[in-house]
């Protein structure tokens, strides 16, 4: 029940504090988002996970399909809403958001709802949320800057989590 809580507290938030009349404006963050998550899906499938989900609702597809095209969505509409323009309050932005993914992903691991594999662990979650925000946000101002640096970074995770695709 654990990944239930957390999309419908995703979902309410964006309904409560999101600009759902700009959700065209977000529509290719949300495919970029959406599309980056499958392509882990698709290699924890088929090749190895490093995390995974536990305590499903239904079964691991349907908790994965509701956090990829209801959840998310709803994250990248509210984080892009209201994203602010002075680079200090940006800075503090970014780390309200990246506190709160962790704090979730740490409750998930007290609660049993997530597991790591192959050296994956918090502190590499807390990477990837200062890498992911940011990203958020560069593919909705440059989505071809977003695409390369996503290459980097996805090569880099590929490299140090020893798959074995390129």
């Amino acid at each position: 029940m654990f990944h239930i809580a957390v999309i419908v507290l995703i979902v309410l938030s964006s309904l409560k504090w999101g600009s759902w009349s700009r959700w065209r404006e977000f529509l290719p963050t949300i495919y970029y988002f959406s599309f980056f998550n499958m392509f882990y899906q698709y290699l924890s499938y088929t090749v190895k996970a490093v995390w995974e989900l536990d305590g499903f609702f239904v079964n691991m597809f349907v908790t994965d399909t509701l956090y990829t095209m209801v959840a998310y969505p709803c994250l990248v509409i509210l984080f892009l809403s209201h994203y602010p323009e002075e680079w200090r309050i940006k800075i503090v932005y970014y780390l309200k958001y990246i506190g709160v993914a962790t704090l979730t992903e740490w409750a998930a691991g007290k609660t049993d709802s997530i597991e790591y594999f192959e050296g994956w662990n918090l502190w590499w979650t807390i990477l990837f949320y200062c890498i992911m925000f940011p990203m958020l946000r560069l593919h909705y101002l440059n989505p071809i800057k977003a695409f390369i640096a996503s290459i980097f970074v996805v090569t880099f995770l590929l490299i140090s989590f020893d798959y074995h695709v390129l």
